[in-house]
């Protein structure tokens, strides 16, 4: 009983944790790389980022110019209730790597670019 009461302790001072890792990429590399509107170096570059949901990468590239490009972190499913709990306990770090890659020679077109070229074609008379 002691025995496992000792081992069941140590498990938790032993605390693990889960994180998130996102690497970009570009192709070319050399863009600087704007994370949440947070300088994050230049690709590739790999940070930790500290929660999920909806972020704004912002690529600025010598040659290419810059590209802006929202990107959906989603939750792994050992970061919901109860498994959260043992996932923390684990005497293990797990990291969740996400990696973007970016052409940055392709030319990208924006939905407000579209909308703007279709309002001019239909001029009332």
């Amino acid at each position: 009983m002691v025995r496992t009461a000792l081992i069941f302790l140590i498990i938790c001072l032993v605390e693990g944790c889960y994180s998130t890792v996102v690497r970009v990429e570009t192709d070319p590399p050399g863009a600087t790389v704007h994370y949440d509107y947070q300088p994050r170096g230049v690709t590739p570059a790999e940070f930790e980022t500290g929660w999920m949901g909806t972020h704004k990468i912002t690529l600025d590239h010598p040659e290419y110019g810059r590209r802006e490009e929202f990107v959906e972190l989603k939750p792994k499913p050992y970061t919901w209730f109860p498994l959260d709990f043992l996932v923390t306990i684990l005497p293990i770090k797990v990291v969740d790597k996400r990696t973007f890659t970016y052409d940055m020679t392709e030319e990208v077109s924006t939905a407000t670019e579209a909308s703007s070229d279709e309002s001019e074609g239909s001029k009332p008379e």
